[in-house]
């Protein structure tokens, strides 16, 4: 066998050459992927939410979490909702309710069914309970949010914006990615 030489594979190159541009695919596949859901942004229109988010904040939206899984208390949501002129406004807001629950805004607090909850974002006392001075119970598909500065915040106390349904959210909002300084994840 000391004689015996391998034959060179002539193709070599060729294998090499459509082994990068497939390793280039994928790559380009994936960021497209990641930018579509991901990297969906929104501007912050108000004082709503502050002093996590503030007016004219660009925040980065996540459009796959609610493909995958349901939307949770405390997460902060982009939401459509279309007016009665038939144009479609975006709301950035904190989800409070979950489907199938009781709210109920009394004595400047937030009860879920009968239980006031306790969360250092939302201790501020709210002093229009609009439509939730009643208890609303919330549809299987439901969810009711209010704004982190809930006094200067028009959200689902109030018919113009009343209970969010699933599908009007757009998705969670995850970055804030402008102003520079301010780059920072939100919870």
């Amino acid at each position: 066998m000391r004689f015996y030489k391998s034959i060179p594979d002539e193709n070599i190159i060729i294998d090499k050459i459509i082994k990068w541009l497939v390793d280039i695919a994928i790559v380009i596949l994936l960021a497209i992927f990641c930018i579509v859901h991901f990297c969906g942004k929104t501007k912050v229109v108000g004082n709503s939410m502050n002093d996590i988010l503030l007016n004219e904040d660009t925040v980065m939206i996540n459009s796959l979490s609610y493909k995958i899984s349901e939307p949770e208390r405390y997460d902060v949501i982009l939401f459509e909702k279309t007016e009665k002129n038939y144009e479609k406004v975006e709301y950035v807001k904190r989800i409070v309710g979950l489907p199938g629950e009781t709210v109920q805004i009394k004595d400047g607090k937030i009860y879920i069914d009968d239980k006031e909850i306790k969360n250092k974002v939302l201790e501020e006392n709210i002093v229009n309970a609009g439509l939730a001075k009643e208890k609303i119970l919330l549809d299987y598909d439901e969810y009711f949010v209010i704004g982190d500065n809930a006094n200067s915040s028009e959200d689902s106390r109030f018919s113009t914006v009343s209970n969010v349904k699933f599908d009007e959210i757009k998705g969670k909002v995850w970055l804030i990615s402008w102003p520079f300084v301010r780059i920072n994840t939100v919870k």
